[in-house]
């Protein structure tokens, strides 16, 4: 799998790269993160434990990087894979450390009081809260969806799935789960997105996409969009687009893309969606655009990549401000650009190592 290709390569890589954190060690009331902002979640190098956490205030033009690490005394621990916020606090799934960080959103502590730690994953990815005393987690090596209490931090059940599972979205009170990689599950078809009931923790359909299916967005008429990569050992199977009705739950192909799409996002108005096409996890492509109405019309619209490696995109859900992080190396520390939603760059700030999942407080 790509992926897995691509940090194996990173590890090679870093051979002198530094294991962890080097910032000192200042008093953790000196670290609060105040106003609205971005989190960064920095993936870190695999094997070493050198996952990062960064808040960027757009008001202030301002960016604090390793704040994990200076308010708690610790790394996050190894491939920060993504975030969740819900209730004031901020949840941090750690993929091959196989656990899941709770702090407080606002000083980023952990309660040492109570647990703020959530162990036994084979291989924890995404978590989307339902309600305050329910979260579910996606997984890329077990086959049931895991189903939280992110209050007191416990296990509470799982959901057979019969596949991995990679992004979630909700869509009234259904659960709407792709199915990506098939790496450690031989044999797995990940050409489907999964439907659970939320109120019955059960899956009551699998609906047939393309291959690898990974990015999910709702648009203004309450439709799904899935956007799949594709092969990446097939250049056969090229990256399409489908859109998914969720009332009669069928799937249609709406784009065939010419070259490799990744990073699906949406405006503000579900109306306009991005993507980054044209690259790969290793040659960067640039950001395009496409009208929910008109898929196969020619956009004007585009942020050129210009060498640099957009890993992850996240746009802004209030005044529609996209942010694409740079990767670089994999093995260094990224830059994340902020764009109008016109493709204007607004400004720009240094990150963590391979800056990845981004979500606004």
């Amino acid at each position: 799998m790509k992926k897995i290709a691509l940090v194996v390569l990173c590890v090679i890589s870093i051979l002198l790269t530094a294991c962890g954190p080097k910032d000192p060690l200042p008093d953790q009331h000196d670290v609060i993160v105040r106003g609205k902002g971005l989190f960064v979640l920095n993936e870190g190098n695999f094997g070493y434990a050198n996952a990062s956490l960064t808040f960027y205030d757009p008001t202030a033009d301002t960016v604090a990087n390793n704040l994990f690490y200076r308010v708690n005394g610790a790394p996050i621990g190894d491939v920060g894979q993504s975030l969740a916020l819900m209730d004031g606090n901020l949840y941090v799934v750690v993929n091959n450390s196989k656990y899941i960080y709770k702090m407080n959103a606002g000083t980023l502590a952990v309660d040492t009081t109570k647990p703020f730690k959530l162990t036994d994953f084979y291989s924890p990815r995404y978590m989307l809260p339902v309600a305050p005393d329910k979260a579910y987690v996606s997984d890329l090596v077990g086959t049931e969806l895991w189903i939280v209490n992110p209050q007191d931090m416990t296990h509470t059940g799982t959901i057979s799935m019969g596949k991995s599972t990679e992004t979630m979205v909700q869509l009234g009170r259904e659960l709407y789960v792709t199915n990506w990689s098939r790496y450690y599950v031989p044999g797995m078809q990940n050409n489907t997105v999964q439907v659970v009931d939320i109120d019955n923790d059960v899956k009551v359909a699998d609906i047939v996409v393309g291959c690898e299916p990974n990015g999910m967005v709702v648009d203004r008429n309450g439709n799904l969009w899935v956007l799949c990569e594709g092969d990446a050992n097939d250049e056969t199977v090229p990256s399409t687009l489908w859109e998914i009705n969720p009332i009669t739950k069928q799937s249609s192909l709406v784009v065939r893309f010419e070259k490799k799409a990744l990073n699906l996002a949406i405006d503000p108005t579900g109306t306009y969606l991005y993507f980054v096409y044209g690259g790969d996890w290793v040659v960067g492509g640039d950001v395009c655009r496409i009208h929910i109405d008109q898929p196969h019309a020619e956009d004007s619209f585009v942020i050129p990549a210009e060498g640099r490696m957009f890993y992850k995109m996240a746009v802004n859900p209030v005044n529609g401000d996209i942010y694409l992080s740079d990767a670089k190396t994999y093995t260094m520390n990224g830059t994340v650009y902020r764009y109008s939603s016109d493709g204007v760059l607004l400004s720009s700030f240094d990150a963590g190592i391979c800056p990845g999942f981004m979500v606004f407080n």
